[in-house]
């Protein structure tokens, strides 16, 4: 079952940028640290936001194909109806949804993206729109090749797939804080 949370961005005089959709990951939801951030920085630069909260397949149940063509339809019914500017900010499961946001051509940013994955790698390297993407440097889905050949803004940063840094609060801290930062300067411009 999906559900949505809808969050208003306050107006400004520049009125509302658009829409930001927010894919969590498979056990990340739209309220853990990257993304509760990620959506407080675009609710301050003007965008309403959409959490997308799901309950999708455990992991392995479904071919990847398969998970790929359901996350894309999360993001494709999230967006439905919506005619303004869009933007979409995923973490790993979400960043399945890869090919459909580049068919929607908007901006999107990847935390902890799934670069390891065939679909997804091809996908950001070929992407159509502004991007960003953020990922730790010990995180198993890490592929530097990928990473070091996207376009747009990167941001590799200590941590593993939550970011977490094992007995260096200091340096998780530094970590989120980084990504936040690249998240708010990048949306900035969008």
């Amino acid at each position: 079952m999906t559900r949505y949370v809808d969050l208003a961005a306050e107006t400004s005089p520049q009125g509302v940028r658009g829409l930001c959709v927010v894919l969590p990951g498979r056990q990340y939801s739209p309220d853990a640290p990257l993304l509760f951030f990620a959506a407080q920085v675009a609710l301050a630069r003007g965008w309403h936001v959409r959490q997308v909260w799901w309950d999708p397949a455990a992991r392995g149940a479904l071919e990847v194909e398969d998970e790929a063509a359901w996350v894309g339809e999360q993001l494709r019914a999230a967006a439905e109806g919506y005619d303004g500017r869009l933007v979409v900010v995923a973490k790993s499961l979400g960043t399945l949804a890869a090919p459909v946001a580049a068919d929607l051509g908007c901006p999107a940013a990847w935390l902890t993206p799934l670069l390891t994955e065939p679909l997804v790698s091809q996908a950001l390297l070929a992407y159509p729109a502004p991007q960003l993407t953020a990922i730790g440097e010990s995180d198993p889905y890490l592929d530097r090749t990928v990473l070091a050949a996207l376009g747009g803004r990167t941001v590799l940063v200590p941590g593993d797939h939550v970011l977490r840094v094992p007995d260096d609060p200091r340096a998780m801290l530094a970590a989120h804080t980084e990504v936040t930062l690249a998240l708010d300067a990048w949306l900035r411009d969008r």
